[in-house]
């Protein structure tokens, strides 16, 4: 049905106004509820970057006769009731408690108790929905109801606090509540507005309902600017509360501006939704629209520019993509202005590299450590269908082509035939400081830290108690996913895959929170990609400084061992071979006392484990029908050259001794899990034995300057004759330089410019620190280089080789060739760049 034709049948009121247009009556219920200097003060409010255009006399009856279809229409359904109530079933029992006057028997005036009451009576009252076939005629429960909704809703609404604690519960759940209530009943708040119905009770709780719905808006204060005009655009911008899902999912904010029929509240929902698929980064993210989203590396951030894609950002961007579908056909769709999708469809492939196999990898969100086995990744599909069905005509023919390929698939690992870095290949994500290799038959996703990204946050009231550790050059290294779903929750947190870090018993960790969770002090992080081919490095030393969180407190540290560990820390992907380099490990904490270990792997023990201890003649094989063995490969002292390894799962793990200090253990055992210690949601978890595997390099107390260098192998191989090949050779593992080789490929991390890169054909030295990597194929060589200090003012990065070239840019200088690069701009200040010079 056309939206012309609904507006016949929605019997609107209209009168008219003193120039003769039309207008719609239903909104003046509102007056006192949205007084114009909610909206109005805005546009003269010289904070306000991002103001509305004023409407006309004839642009606001339109939009205020299309509200009232528009509510019609969004009205038919329930509005996420799934994440609302659907916890609170026990029907019978609240009607039981219900009574007269419309208190339930038990439970009390406590801000939990109405909470909790509010969502009873939503539960209670979906039965009555104006649109079921047959909605329920109790008029008995229904008073009840009522007595109810006006009670407890006026409660909530008088509360005199309006800050903080105001967060979740009065901006998300009851506005939904009151949302849902609201359209429940239509019929009966519509006769209020129309004046039809002038019974108190009906109209109160038409009042109270429409007041605890704007707390979406109006909560909590901010403390700026935007709590005297909240209705403005400026208002869902540059707070952790206000931007991403927050905005538009968590906060009911767009069914709030229909359902109060505020052509103001869906003009800046307009307005919103017009800007939030442009990118944000840490160039620009004081002037992107939001502060969290869509990020240009392809990646997402939520709650603060940490990696949360599969919440906040992506809950955002749904939503946005839903509001726009719902306001197709009303004088709002000609307002809505788009740029392109382009960033859009890079975030859609960027998210896709999270997940590998059924399993988001164990870096991004608050839940890490929830007890749980496949996760959900429909959310990609779910973009790919909305923007088929509603936006196909803003795509590309080769955008609309992925999508469908998307679609069809439902498969991220079936997007075949695409080039590198979309679906497969080494990608490297610069606004998260993350590399990530993803083939058919391997996954591997590092996360590394500098002053720049937030940690991986955690609240042990309600999420992860434990993610100390996640953002520390944490990783995993994978052939099907559930090598790390199938064994975390046995996991020694002081020895997640990949960190250095001082050791410490899980069970002697303090739980805690902090919502920015733990980076590096340092703003050194960097990588590069392509095809295959990868590099990344950055210097750890865990920050201890404390800042506000979002409202405004400062969360202390139970476990101070966490701190004192620095370490210039390599990494080198090589087709199948991840090569790990650390240099500069040095505790300045040493009273704190225990071993500083850098864990290589600690993961699912699956199958036989073959290995060999420096030094010995001979191969040994340990069984999984055992019950555990514990081996020293190297020894402290050892000077072999002879290099110790161990195959499992798989994956085999070579220590390169001349570059490693301390003694390298591997242990396989049967370990209990312990749940309850991770995540609070696992509290009634049931723990079971979980076979165990885990090998690492104890560089033992106090260490200076310590060194460790191995690397991890995923072809098909045997260990003899692929290490016999000598894979790979370590140039440099200093603090200052951090680089490897093979034939044809240069891999360097310089972490100042005035080191020289040597190896047996060439020399390279830089201009500035960058991560660099050198690709020969036939007569050309490819170049790809990147800022790790993502400096906004280098405009250009200058390489300097030994080796004749030629192209133009390319000057001489004694024995040096410049080759310079152009650095990116905002907001892409950190990308990788390639560039391709022919070799002479």
């Amino acid at each position: 049905m056309k939206f012309s034709q609904l507006q016949k049948i929605s019997g609107i009121n209209r009168m008219k106004n003193k120039k003769g247009v039309t207008m719609n009556t239903y909104n003046t219920i509102y007056a006192d509820l949205l007084p114009e200097t909610l909206w109005k003060s805005s546009l003269s409010c010289s904070e306000c970057l991002h103001k509305l255009n004023e409407n006309s006399a004839e642009m606001l009856a339109n939009k205020l006769q299309a509200i009232v279809v528009l509510r019609r229409q969004i009205a038919r359904q329930p509005i996420r009731a799934h994440k609302l109530y659907s916890n609170y079933n026990q029907r019978d029992y609240y009607i039981s408690q219900l009574s007269e006057d419309g208190r339930f028997a038990d439970l009390g005036d406590s801000f939990k108790d109405v909470y909790d009451a509010i969502l009873r009576l939503t539960s209670l009252s979906e039965p009555f929905h104006w649109s079921r076939e047959k909605p329920m005629q109790d008029e008995n429960l229904k008073s009840r109801i009522f007595k109810g909704i006006a009670y407890y809703c006026k409660m909530e609404a008088d509360r005199e606090d309006k800050k903080a604690t105001r967060f979740h519960s009065s901006v998300f759940a009851v506005p939904l509540a009151a949302v849902n209530l609201f359209v429940f009943f239509l019929d009966d708040m519509e006769a209020v507005e129309k004046g039809t119905k002038d019974d108190s009770l009906t109209k109160e709780v038409h009042k109270q309902l429409s007041r605890c719905a704007l707390q979406s808006w109006t909560l909590p204060l901010r403390g700026d600017h935007t709590d005297s005009h909240p209705i403005s655009p400026e208002r869902f911008r540059m707070h952790v509360w206000w931007v991403g899902g927050n905005a538009l999912t968590y906060r009911p904010s767009f069914y709030t501006a229909v359902m109060l029929q505020s052509v103001e509240m869906i003009d800046t929902m307009t307005h919103v939704v017009s800007h939030i698929f442009t990118p944000t980064s840490h160039t620009n993210s004081n002037e992107s629209y939001w502060d969290e989203g869509i990020c240009a590396d392809g990646f997402g951030w939520g709650h603060g520019p940490q990696a949360y894609n599969n919440g906040y950002p992506k809950d955002g961007i749904l939503s946005g993509l839903n509001i726009i579908k719902d306001l197709k056909g009303t004088p709002w769709e000609k307002e809505i202005t788009y740029r392109n999708m382009d960033w859009l469809i890079n975030f859609i492939r960027g998210i896709s590299w999270s997940h590998y196999k059924g399993f988001d990898a164990p870096m991004q969100s608050r839940h890490i450590f929830t007890r749980k086995m496949k996760d959900d990744v429909s959310y990609i599909y779910n973009l790919a269908q909305l923007l088929i069905e509603n936006f196909s005509y803003l795509l590309t023919e080769e955008q609309l082509k992925e999508m469908n390929d998307l679609l069809d698939h439902k498969d991220v690992q079936m997007m075949d035939g695409y080039p590198s870095g979309y679906y497969k290949g080494v990608r490297y994500f610069w606004n998260n400081d993350d590399l990530i290799k993803k083939t058919d038959k391997l996954y591997f996703y590092l996360n590394m830290a500098s002053n720049r990204c937030d940690g991986v946050e955690f609240a042990h009231i309600m999420a992860d108690k434990l993610n100390l550790f996640t953002a520390d050059g944490s990783y995993v290294i994978a052939r099907d996913g559930t090598e790390w779903a199938e064994s975390k929750g046995a996991w020694e947190l002081a020895s997640l895959p990949g960190i250095t870090a001082r050791y410490i018993e899980t069970a002697k960790l303090v739980p805690g929170t902090n919502w920015s969770g733990y980076n590096s002090i340092h703003p050194y992080a960097g990588g590069v990609a392509r095809n295959d081919n990868g590099a990344a490095g950055f210097i750890f030393e865990k920050d201890d400084r404390k800042k506000l969180d979002g409202a405004g407190v400062i969360h202390q540290d139970g476990s101070k061992e966490i701190f004192g560990v620095k370490a210039h820390k390599g990494y080198f992907i090589i087709g199948d071979t991840i090569v790990c380099l650390g240099a500069g490990i040095s505790d300045h904490r040493p009273e704190m006392g225990s071993e500083i270990r850098t864990t290589i792997n600690q993961t699912k023990w699956a199958t036989d484990i073959l290995y060999h201890t420096a030094g010995s003649p001979s191969i040994e094989t340990y069984g999984m029908d055992k019950n555990g063995v514990k081996v020293t490969l190297k020894g402290c002292e050892s000077r072999s050259k002879d290099i110790p390894w161990v195959k499992q799962d798989g994956i085999l793990y070579a220590v390169l001794p001349e570059h490693t200090s301390g003694e390298v253990v591997m242990l396989a055992e049967e370990r209990k899990t312990h749940w309850e210690l991770l995540n609070f949601t696992n509290n009634e978890a049931d723990n079971e034995l979980c076979p165990i595997f885990q090998i690492w390099v104890n560089h033992g107390a106090a260490p200076v300057d310590c060194k460790y260098s191995y690397l991890m192998y995923a072809g098909d191989q045997e260990p003899q004759s692929y290490l016999a090949s000598n894979p790979v050779q370590i140039i440099s593992n200093t603090t200052k330089l951090q680089a490897v080789a093979n034939n044809s490929m240069i891999q360097a991390v310089f972490y100042d410019n005035e080191t020289v890169c040597s190896t047996e054909t060439l020399k390279m030295k830089v201009s500035k620190p960058t991560v660099v990597m050198l690709e020969q194929e036939g007569d050309k060589l490819f170049i790809t280089v990147s800022d790790p200090n993502q400096d906004v003012n280098l405009d250009e990065l200058i390489i300097y080789l030994t080796i004749p070239l030629v192209g133009d840019g390319n000057t001489i200088d004694n024995e040096w060739h410049a080759v310079p690069i152009k650095m990116p701009g905002i907001p892409e200040v950190g990308k990788p760049n390639t560039v391709v010079v022919n070799l002479k």
